[in-house]
């Protein structure tokens, strides 16, 4: 599919009334917005990067329509995959991910990588108050955030966000780590997609940045945020089944409350999953390398962990782990 970005420096009218299913009608083609208001540098927002993740669009629909005349802060608004958007999906089957493919991707080059390059090389031609891009996930997950560096100023996003904030290293190619390189980034992940409590979260989060002049000069108190860190993707082999009842008659079988895991603890002495294989996970690291044997073990066709570690964004959606992940394994930053 041969996207073409357009550049408005005015929103649109029917911005505000319309719906995912619709948006095509508005926004044929990627669209980044730039809308002038009272003070700079502007702020960068992203959303829609994932067509089916919709809160970052219901939130900017609330951001805008409180304001009649002028922004607080100049704004650029990146409306992403509005193809993809249009049909309820993450990217479609003739697409790559919009969100493996900003500046410093391990992509080999094509029209998305090109279009991602030239919305950041216009957005950052001048200096940019912070970047923020807005996701959800298909899991049962606690709002958080993501930063791609431990500086005191993406700390201070993080924390305005949520008391937890991941510091991940890998994939390649996103949004936050692009921006982190020339102004303050962080992602904001938002629960399930059209959640009101998600989408009231991220419009009040979005709305106050467009109203502060700078933020804060100092280090954030260590109670306001705990750091932990993506140590390993886990991926279910192509040639895997897979099933998230423990009965079913597949190679690996998850328990039906499996998302509950989320962000809790996995000990080692706790069973992850049940299997009739030898390999049925790919687990790599940050880096991308294979770390399958370190991280996991199987005795008697129960799947264990090595280390006690927190998974975050367990998706259940069959579509989703074939496209991207199972989910990640995290660990204390500082640890």
């Amino acid at each position: 599919m041969n996207e073409q970005l357009s550049i408005l420096e005015q929103l649109p009218d029917d911005f505000l009334t319309l719906e995912p299913f619709n948006i095509r009608q508005v926004f044929p083609n990627p669209t980044l917005l730039h809308l002038k208001g009272n003070k700079s540098p502007p702020l960068f927002v992203s959303i829609l990067l994932h067509g089916n993740e919709i809160t970052g669009l219901k939130a900017m629909q609330s951001v805008l329509s409180r304001y009649e005349d002028i922004l607080p802060r100049s704004l650029y608004l990146f409306i992403g995959n509005v193809a993809a958007t249009e049909k309820n999906q993450r990217y479609l089957s003739n697409q790559v991910d919009y969100n493996r493919c900003w500046p410093g991707t391990d992509m080999p080059p094509n029209n998305i990588t090109d279009l991602m390059l030239k919305v950041f090389e216009h957005v950052t031609q001048k200096p940019l108050f912070a970047a923020v891009d807005v996701h959800n996930n298909t899991g049962t997950n606690p709002h958080y955030a993501g930063i791609t560096s431990v500086t005191q100023e993406n700390q201070h996003l993080a924390a305005m966000f949520n008391h937890i904030a991941l510091v991940y290293q890998h994939p390649k190619g996103v949004s936050t780590m692009a921006f982190n390189q020339v102004c303050p980034a962080v992602t904001l992940e938002c629960g399930k997609p059209g959640d009101d409590a998600g989408i009231l979260h991220a419009a009040d989060y979005l709305d106050s940045l467009l109203h502060m002049d700078h933020l804060p000069q100092r280090p954030v108190a260590a109670h306001d945020l705990q750091l932990v860190k993506s140590l390993a993707t886990l991926n279910i082999p192509d040639n895997v089944s897979f099933d998230f009842n423990l009965n079913a008659q597949v190679d690996l079988t998850f328990e039906t409350g499996f998302e509950r895991k989320n962000f809790t603890e996995i000990k080692t002495t706790d069973v992850f999953a049940h299997t009739r294989v030898d390999r049925p996970l790919a687990i790599t690291n940050e880096y991308g390398e294979d770390v399958t044997d370190q991280i996991m073990r199987i005795e008697n066709g129960r799947v264990y962990l090595n280390k006690t570690l927190i998974p975050a964004m367990i998706t259940l959606d069959k579509t989703i782990i074939r496209q991207d992940c199972l989910c990640y394994l995290l660990a204390d930053y500082h640890s």
